[in-house]
């Protein structure tokens, strides 16, 4: 193995080892970064050109890249120097650290991954938005049994300034969306938060006379996250 590569593996598991969030248990010894490129499916994945003036944005959860450990379903974990979720394809890639060539893990041997955000360690893991088995990544923002994500996504916005009606906007963009879901302990099924009060006593049978009355008394936001988990966690423990 070359020297510079022993460097950055070493170099890698050291900022790694200070992370506080524990990994799952049952998994290997760190493997190679190139452990990815043996996995079926991986390989070059296409890109956007940010160097083009018409179009701002990124499709990326995150602007710069960070370091980052997968979880495989091989029972098999990597470190990964600069690693992103590419929330318009749903797709999890890394930089190849010879070539900088951006490269795509197949997502569906993939368990979950942490990103290494700063001093914040981020957890995603696999949801399915309509329950209908198409699944992609988000963010866990609550784990007490039952659960609160955040789902990262993008909508592409075309240029629109011709036309006596046009908007005036002489720049395509991806433009920055998410929303929050959550999940019941032992409740398979997951539920989008919406503004509505009535829209997320769905997801709380049996006790919505409770819910609705702590929303009510707390005066929640359904819209902002920290109040999303202050709810889960109060439904927790009842």
């Amino acid at each position: 193995m070359k020297p510079y590569i022993i460097i950055l593996l070493a170099l890698i598991t050291s900022y790694c080892a200070a992370q506080t969030v524990s990994p799952p248990e049952g998994y290997e010894a760190r493997e190679n970064l190139r452990e990815l490129g043996s996995v079926s499916g991986t390989g070059n994945v296409k890109t956007f050109d940010n160097r083009y003036e018409g179009t701002k944005g990124t499709p990326y959860v995150f602007e710069v890249w960070a370091p980052g450990e997968i979880f495989l379903k091989s029972k098999k974990k990597v470190l990964v120097k600069e690693i992103n979720y590419n929330c318009y394809d749903n797709e999890l890639v890394y930089l190849d650290p010879a070539t900088k060539a951006i490269r795509l893990i197949n997502r569906y041997t993939v368990d979950l991954f942490y990103i290494f955000n700063g001093s914040d360690t981020l957890l995603f893991v696999p949801i399915e938005p309509e329950n209908d088995g198409e699944f992609l990544f988000a963010r866990v923002l609550y784990n007490g049994g039952s659960m609160v994500y955040k789902r990262y996504e993008k909508e592409f916005v075309r240029a629109n300034y011709e036309g006596g009606y046009s908007a005036d906007r002489k720049y395509d963009e991806f433009a920055d969306k998410s929303s929050l879901y959550i999940s019941r302990q032992n409740d398979e099924k997951y539920y989008q938060v919406k503004k509505s009060k009535k829209q997320i006593l769905v997801a709380f049978p049996g006790v919505e006379d409770e819910i609705s009355s702590y929303i009510k008394s707390e005066k929640l936001d359904l819209k902002d996250e920290e109040d999303v988990v202050k709810l889960l966690k109060h439904y927790d423990s009842l």
